[in-house]
């Protein structure tokens, strides 16, 4: 039930590998390690198009070099979602997207109003985002941040309440996000979250504006690659956290589908010049994702 790696060059035999095999692996997580030019990324695509012919669910998230992906997404029907200020393609960051599906619900027997609040564990996320938009904000600016999200998600009537971000619960229709303009005109309102808002405006009327705008692409393809290589600088690890945050979302809706989530380059999140906060949700994603039936690979 596994997948081809290669061949074995002392005998010729195959060697075959099925990560998800719990007899043998504790979890399905890979790391691959290498100097550059040794294959890295050819040798995590490969894996990632023959899973997908397992029909396993495969989500890439590229910082580095996306058009290497580009091809073969295409030639097998899959998603090439590029991420970038000049890109028609946009992920809203602000958006609460549900992660307990009907499936889910009745397998946990577990209902919206027994689950925490999706509003505090989305401006978890959200303070994640903007530790590493801001790296030097202080505690008062978080707290007072974390007000004007609250204010924010308010104003469209989302609340600590579950049910609050449905316009028709039974039907799934979800309310109209927040974007981050509309976090932008909380905090010019305030004079103590001035600086705040000031960055924050490239996202809105600066070079970067292409982000403020309502979600307009679909991960339901079973070979999804998020393209972020055209952002550079302060830009690339934001998009990273913003495409690794929309598809650990996917992830967890439905743990009886088998998926495997590929960060190439994760170094760019982790490594000793990243934010803190940003290497954690990285390893959390590694820690458990075997527990929603799928497994990580960097």
């Amino acid at each position: 039930n596994g997948i081809l790696l290669g061949v074995n060059k002392h005998n010729n035999s195959l060697i075959i590998v099925d990560i998800f095999d719990s007899r043998i692996y504790k979890n399905a997580n890979i790391a691959i390690l290498g100097t550059s030019g040794s294959g890295k990324t050819f040798t995590m695509q490969l894996m990632a198009l023959r899973m997908r012919r397992k029909g396993i669910q495969v989500f890439i998230v590229a910082p580095l070099k996306g058009h290497e992906f580009h091809r073969a997404c295409s030639n097998i029907g899959g998603a090439f979602i590029q991420i970038s200020p000049a890109s028609p393609n946009c992920i809203n960051v602000m958006e609460i997207r549900p992660t307990l599906t009907p499936e889910m619900e009745l397998i946990d027997e577990l209902d919206y109003n027994d689950i925490d609040s999706m509003l505090a564990k989305k401006i978890q996320q959200l303070m994640i985002f903007f530790s590493l938009l801001i790296p030097d904000m202080n505690n008062e600016e978080e707290q007072m941040l974390d007000e004007a999200l609250v204010k924010t998600y308010a104003k469209f009537g989302i609340t600590h309440d579950n049910n609050s971000i449905y316009v028709d619960q039974s039907r799934g229709e979800i309310k109209t996000m927040p974007i981050l303009g509309d976090l932008y005109e909380i905090l010019k309102e305030n004079p103590l979250t001035t600086r705040l808002a000031t960055i924050v405006s490239r996202f809105v009327t600066g070079s970067a504006q292409s982000f403020n705008r309502q979600t307009n692409v679909n991960l339901d393809n079973k070979y999804v690659v998020l393209d972020i290589s055209e952002l550079k600088g302060k830009l690339l690890p934001v998009g990273m956290m913003i495409a690794l945050d929309y598809v650990w979302d996917q992830v967890k809706a439905d743990r009886t589908r088998r998926k495997m989530v590929f960060i190439d380059e994760i170094w760019k999140l982790i490594g000793g010049a990243a934010n803190k906060q940003a290497a954690e949700f990285c390893l959390e994603i590694f820690k458990i994702i075997r527990g929603y039936g799928g497994g990580a690979l960097a």
